[in-house]
């Protein structure tokens, strides 16, 4: 019997709603390559516009770009209660 699954966090999830017994025995087999999804629905992807006197020199992480989007959420958050900007 094959079972099929995937690796989530460093764990073998098993799809579908196959329960096996707690010592269950079972060998894993690695594919011999990864399987690509591509999603039916393409979105394009917004990065925010950061100001800079200076172009190209900002370090833009993930986190950073994560901090910049959240603030830019805060401040339309804010424009749709009438709150003073900056605050």
């Amino acid at each position: 019997m094959d079972l099929h699954g995937h690796v989530q966090n460093g764990i073998v999830v098993l799809d579908g709603d196959v329960l096996l017994p707690d010592g269950t025995e079972v060998t894993v087999t690695p594919r011999s390559g990864p399987v690509i999804r591509v999603a039916k629905n393409r979105r394009r992807v917004e990065l925010p516009l950061v100001e800079s006197d200076q172009p190209g020199t900002l370090d833009l992480t993930n986190d950073r770009i994560a901090e910049i989007l959240e603030a830019e959420d805060i401040e339309a958050l804010k424009a749709q209660w009438n709150a003073p900007p900056g605050r």
